[in-house]
């Protein structure tokens, strides 16, 4: 059994203002069906050609900002990060300098290629082991230059744990309600389950509706999405 991860990013084709420096990414995560599993392993010949394969049990929405490319075209962070929201422009006063587009040297030691926020993760209750899904999803929308930033947040059943976070690499940045994670540096999931960690879950189609009608109340007040 797998889980995928499908990773679409929209990325402009020209860099011509603030907008085009910040990048859309939703992540899906798929969970092979189980009935698609079954007809396969008995050998059901044609059946499984109309079988569906994988369901839909998770999805993140990030948001990225190319921070070396803007520098690089002349493109001030405090710009950007102004002209796209409140969540963006907070985001970079708690991580630079004041008065400066340079990341605070408390927080960040080597290049930033670029910076990557999660605004919501969801994941299917049933799925039990959520860091053996967020890990590669992470890797997935990031690199090894990104700075990863998520809301620190309680008393929702699809936020992870403070010890979930922990072992992702996320750090409480003080004073604020932001969690950072910098990929220069090696986190306790990834040492410890360097090639991942298998899930033993199947998926079917309540599995998918649950996510959707779930996701949609999440990202009301983003109908782009």
């Amino acid at each position: 059994m797998n889980i995928n991860i499908n990773v679409n990013i929209r990325v402009p084709t020209t860099r011509s203002s603030e907008s085009d420096y910040i990048v859309p990414i939703v992540a899906e995560v798929l969970a092979s069906s189980a009935l698609f599993e079954d007809t396969l392993q008995a050998g059901a010949g044609d059946f499984v050609a109309d079988t569906p394969e994988e369901f839909v049990v998770g999805r993140v929405w990030a948001e990225r900002l190319d921070c070396a490319l803007a520098e690089q075209h002349g493109f001030p962070l405090l710009h950007i990060c102004d002209a796209a929201s409140g969540a963006w422009l907070h985001a970079y006063e708690t991580l630079t300098q004041k008065k400066s587009d340079h990341f605070r040297n408390d927080l960040v030691e080597d290049f930033v290629a670029d910076v990557i926020f999660v605004h919501e993760a969801l994941i299917h209750p049933e799925i039990e082991d959520r860091l053996a899904v967020m890990s590669p999803v992470l890797q997935a929308i990031s690199c090894d230059s990104s700075l990863l930033l998520m809301q620190h947040e309680y008393g929702q059943q699809h936020h992870l744990e403070d010890a979930e976070y922990r072992d992702l690499g996320f750090k409480k940045i003080a004073l604020s309600n932001l969690l950072l994670r910098d990929n220069h540096f090696r986190h306790p999931f990834t040492d410890e389950h360097p090639h991942g960690r298998e899930i033993a879950f199947f998926a079917n189609i309540e599995h998918e509706e649950w996510l959707n009608q779930n996701w949609d109340s999440l990202i009301v007040d983003h109908p782009s999405l």
